[in-house]
């Protein structure tokens, strides 16, 4: 319970400063720059820079925003762990500025508000049921003359620093392939004070999409009655994969119809479950 509590108390403080309309454009920032180092740390991580894996690197980043740096014109006699981290973190800061060029300071704030809201609540409830399926078998642990109480904790721990990772690698994802269409006079009104009501689409350039993203997609679309226009999508980073959501309040949708958030599961079995 101590461990849960614990848990509980962050990522209820970031949800909170959400729906209490705090500025989120530095942490957002600063996050998209630990994301930037996390993914560089994963594919080198040998200290031999022949033995980086640097074309996988940028291609899992290129999911995420449009990276137009070149890793392989680096010069591997000079080269350091820390220079590719600095040379694509101001890559994606200067995505992410080009972002709020295009929607406006005041739109791109209601935004991050909106998809970090979104992403927070999918996340901790997969989250939730991962520490609930660790709990019931971590009593196997004694087997191994392991406390189940100090597994659970260590393990625990482990999964929400993996928690709160996502979560800001699902916001960054989403933020560079959200468009939305909106009166900029009417922001407010559209998305409301913590950024919670907007109809917003997301496209994408790769053919599998993280849970997370379609869950936070299909919860969008679900909301989406107070937006003045029509969300369309827009292919980031030149996809062709292109997936648009809007769902009108009035829209009655058959128990054996296709869920509307694409997952290709009938509604019943879905979302209407």
């Amino acid at each position: 319970d101590d461990v849960m509590n614990e848990q509980r108390r962050v990522v209820y403080k970031y949800r909170r400063e959400v729906l209490e309309g705090r500025d989120m454009g530095d942490v957002a920032r600063e996050q998209l720059s630990g994301v930037v180092a996390a993914k560089v740390g994963e594919y080198t991580t040998s200290d031999v820079f022949e033995e980086w894996d640097l074309g996988e690197l940028e291609t899992q980043l290129g999911t995420v925003w449009p990276v137009t740096v070149d890793l392989g014109e680096l010069d591997p006699q000079t080269s350091s762990r820390e220079q590719v981290i600095e040379l694509l973190t101001d890559d994606a800061l200067a995505a992410y500025d080009e972002r709020e060029e295009e929607f406006g300071e005041e739109l791109m704030r209601a935004l991050e508000r909106h998809i970090l809201l979104q992403v927070i609540d999918v996340r901790w409830k997969e989250h939730l049921a991962e520490m609930d399926y660790l709990r019931e078998g971590i009593h196997l642990r004694g087997f191994a003359q392991i406390d189940p109480l100090v597994a659970y904790k260590n393990e625990g721990f482990i999964m929400f620093e993996a928690l709160m990772d996502s979560i800001w690698e699902e916001f960054a994802r989403l933020i560079f392939h959200v468009d939305v269409e909106i009166e900029p006079s009417r922001v407010d009104e559209a998305f409301g004070p913590d950024g919670s009501g907007a109809d917003v689409s997301y496209s994408g350039g790769g053919d599998e999409q993280p849970s997370a993203l379609a869950e936070a997609r299909a919860a969008a679309g679900a909301a989406g009655g107070a937006a003045t226009a029509p969300a369309a999508a827009m292919a980031a980073g030149g996809g062709t994969n292109t997936t648009t959501v809007v769902k009108s309040e009035d829209e009655k949708i058959g128990r054996n119809d296709p869920c509307w958030c694409g997952s290709g599961k009938k509604y019943k079995k879905c979302h209407g479950a």
